[in-house]
């Protein structure tokens, strides 16, 4: 399951998007943030630049937490697939209370489930971002991350 184009199909126009959120069509929208297949999580910024915002994050992370527990009713662990395309660091600082929230979260309420993490679409300053954060992250988390390329 490491093909980026069985994972994540390309995502409508942006207009289409915020037409879905504005007209109240969340859970479509949910669906395409955070999907899963099998004992998989897919995560998609296509669609979670357009929906996150500090009004919707615990909306978020609750959907990605009820997916993962559904995973784990049925496999011991769960893969991570996280679709980094047109990702910039304006994001990555726009967002970072979230990630830093949603790091804790997994890190506390799933210890050892963490099977791999795959990181596709990353542009490159993000492989040298995680060069460095990766100094800070236990060998065994560090080692069932990789990132993707095409």
């Amino acid at each position: 399951m490491n093909s980026t184009m069985h994972l994540f199909s390309e995502p409508p126009s942006s207009e289409k998007i915020i037409t879905k959120i504005q007209g109240g069509e969340w859970s479509d929208i949910m669906k395409c943030i955070c999907n899963v297949k099998n004992n998989c999580v897919i995560l998609d910024n296509n669609y979670f630049k357009y929906f996150a915002s500090k009004e919707t994050y615990d909306i978020i992370l609750s959907c990605i937490i009820n997916n993962i527990d559904h995973i784990l009713s049925q496999y011991k662990g769960f893969i991570v697939h996280i679709n980094m395309k047109n990702v910039t660091l304006s994001d990555i600082d726009k967002h970072l209370k979230f990630i830093q929230t949603i790091s804790i979260t997994l890190k506390e309420r799933y210890p050892n489930k963490l099977t791999k993490c795959y990181i596709h679409n990353a542009p490159f300053v993000f492989s040298q971002i995680l060069n460095i954060i990766s100094l800070f992250i236990d060998k065994e988390t560090r080692e069932k991350i990789e990132v993707v390329t095409s």
